[in-house]
C-alpha cells in the first residue's frame, strides 16, 4: 500500500525534498498521505479527521506524537482508519477505539451529503455496532 511506503519514507527521512525533516514536517507529510488515501471522501472531512488524530484532545487516550516512533504508531493506526473507508475494516482486530467511532460518526453525519451511500451505510453500521450513537 502506498500509505505504508510513504509513512516509512517520511519517518526514516528518505524524502529527498527534506534532508533532516522535523516532527512537524513529518506530521504534514503523513497528513498529506492520509488525505490522498481517503480520496473517496470530502477533503474537509479528511482534514478534520486528521486534526482529530494529530491533536491531543481532552478525551483522547493517545498523546500528541512528539517523536518519530509515536508518529509512526499513529500513522499505522491511520492505515486501519483508511481500511474502514476502503470498506475493508478488520472487525476481528477491531483497531478503532470508542472515542474514535464517535468522531467518525459525527464527521460522517456532517458530510453525509458528499459521501457515497454505500460507504456511508458501511461506516455507520459499524458506528452503530461499536456504540458511537450511545456515546453522544
Amino acid at each position: 500500500m502506498i500509505l505504508y511506503r510513504g509513512i516509512e519514507k517520511t519517518i526514516n527521512g528518505r524524502d529527498k525534498a527534506c534532508l533532516a525533516p522535523t516532527i512537524g514536517d513529518m506530521k504534514d507529510k503523513i497528513g498529506d498521505l492520509f488525505m490522498q488515501s481517503g480520496f473517496m471522501l470530502p477533503m474537509d472531512l479528511m482534514e478534520d479527521l486528521y486534526q482529530y488524530y494529530i491533536d491531543s484532545g481532552r478525551d483522547r487516550l493517545r498523546s500528541v506524537p512528539t517523536d518519530s516512533d509515536s508518529l509512526r504508531e499513529l500513522a499505522y493506526h491511520l492505515v486501519d482508519v483508511i481500511d474502514l473507508f476502503d470498506m475493508d475494516y478488520d472487525n476481528l482486530k477491531d483497531p478503532i477505539k470508542p472515542d474514535e467511532w464517535v468522531t467518525i460518526k459525527d464527521l460522517f453525519s456532517t458530510y453525509a451529503e458528499d459521501i457515497d451511500d454505500d460507504l456511508l451505510t458501511y461506516v455507520m453500521q459499524f458506528a452503530i455496532e461499536k456504540g458511537a450513537f450511545r456515546s453522544s
